[in-house]
């Protein structure tokens, strides 16, 4: 935890902070729910004794003058007009950045983005709705899956370790493309696929070592 903790404040990502919390107030509600509770008086204490730096970076989500944020609100609206112009197909795979100027919003600050950093517009705008609903019923069945292997009691932890995983992705994925980075993308692959892995039978009493 403490490596973690180091791990989420040095990048001053607010998404990766967003994502951290979901997960944790999944683990917490799967353990016991009136541990949900305890997460405020956690995120009150960090935020008390968080570097200057950390506070006034996790404040700027509420700041509506803070140029990131009204850079993302820009891009969900050019997001849409991508979505409107190319409903089907998108503006094709890694195409945004080249087509961004085309769509560039009045009160965008950026001139240039590789990306929209909301994976479901992002996904919408570059590959189209069609694509969209598919990794939507990709996360709808995974989650169901997941919340049926932790109830059958087999590798609760790792399924619990899953569940969480998702949830953090969809919750930081809303400020960010997580979705497209390769590096998080493997992570969470193997973060769903363990609980599905097959378990070796126990072996029977006085088996030969």
């Amino acid at each position: 935890m403490p490596a973690l903790a180091v791990t989420l404040a040095l990048p001053l990502s607010r998404s990766a902070w967003i994502g951290a919390c979901a997960g944790a107030a999944v683990l917490f509600t799967l353990k016991d729910f009136r541990l949900f509770a305890v997460l405020p008086i956690v995120l009150a204490i960090g935020f008390i004794a968080a570097p200057a730096v950390v506070s006034q970076r996790f404040t700027s989500l509420f700041d509506p003058t803070d140029a990131t944020r009204r850079d993302r609100v820009a891009m969900l609206r050019e997001g849409a007009h991508m979505i409107a112009a190319h409903p089907l197909v998108g503006v094709g795979p890694n195409m945004v950045e080249a087509v961004y100027e085309q769509y560039r919003d009045p009160g965008a600050v950026q001139k240039v983005n590789p990306h929209l950093h909301n994976v479901p517009v992002q996904i919408a705008a570059e590959r189209g709705i069609p694509a969209l609903l598919a990794w939507l019923v990709f996360v709808v069945v995974l989650t169901r899956d997941l919340w049926r292997r932790f109830r059958s009691s087999e590798n609760r932890v790792v399924t619990a370790a899953a569940i969480a995983a998702v949830a953090g992705m969809l919750a930081a994925g809303l400020l960010e493309y997580n979705f497209g980075d390769s590096e998080f993308l493997m992570l969470f692959l193997i973060l769903i696929t363990l609980p599905f892995t097959p378990t070796a039978p126990p072996r029977e009493s006085g088996a030969a070592a």
